[in-house]
């Protein structure tokens, strides 16, 4: 019995010294800073978690001791004594029970916490992936636009590359008939000239 009340002795004196410095003139960040680490703290949580066990357990051991010494006392029961044993008896086995009763309350009770916090984490994937699932299809009827504007231009510039080539096509032939033109001229004038002389 006396663990136990140590235990909580010494529970009592660091949640005193805590507060003490909870209570300090610190700046407000400070402040801030500490019951946020506080509040969101793995350690402290775990610290949390392995006080509530260590509580439980130590009620749970020490029912349990009384349980096993009641027992052993059964050798000097009288009819004047037997209510008081049975009392005892009854009392013993009622912590015990309660003991691990606020045990499975606990897990239950975390179990409880974790599945709320992966029922939100599964609703705001589910929105995530209806919001994706949106803009995928936005994305793909935007592609499929873009393919087709490509296309176009694709056929547009194999028509601009058609008419380049047949506007090449037509200045070498005009090139030609040109040179051939003037050549023809040129043998014209060549054939006057001569006549001219004789």
């Amino acid at each position: 019995m006396t663990l136990y009340y140590t235990l909580v002795f010494a529970l009592l004196a660091i949640e005193s010294i805590a507060f003490v410095i909870l209570i300090l003139p610190f700046p407000v960040t400070w402040r801030r800073a500490m019951l946020r680490w506080i509040s969101k703290s793995p350690l402290v949580e775990k610290a949390q978690y392995i006080l509530k066990f260590a509580f439980v357990y130590e009620k749970t051991s020490n029912a349990t001791n009384r349980t096993y010494s009641v027992k052993h006392e059964n050798e000097d029961i009288t009819t004047r004594t037997e209510s008081s044993y049975h009392a005892k008896k009854f009392y013993n086995q009622r912590n015990i029970i309660l003991n691990r009763t606020c045990v499975l309350i606990a897990e239950m009770l975390k179990s409880e916490d974790q599945l709320e916090a992966l029922k939100k984490q599964a609703k705001n994937q589910s929105k995530e992936y209806h919001r994706v699932n949106e803009s995928e299809s936005k994305l793909q009827t935007e592609i499929e636009r873009l393919s087709v504007e490509l296309e176009e231009y694709r056929k547009k510039a194999m028509n601009f590359d058609n008419l380049k080539k047949q506007a090449d096509n037509q200045h070498k032939e005009y090139v030609r008939l040109t040179d051939d033109y003037n050549k023809l001229l040129d043998e014209r004038e060549n054939r006057t000239e001569p006549k001219k002389e004789q």
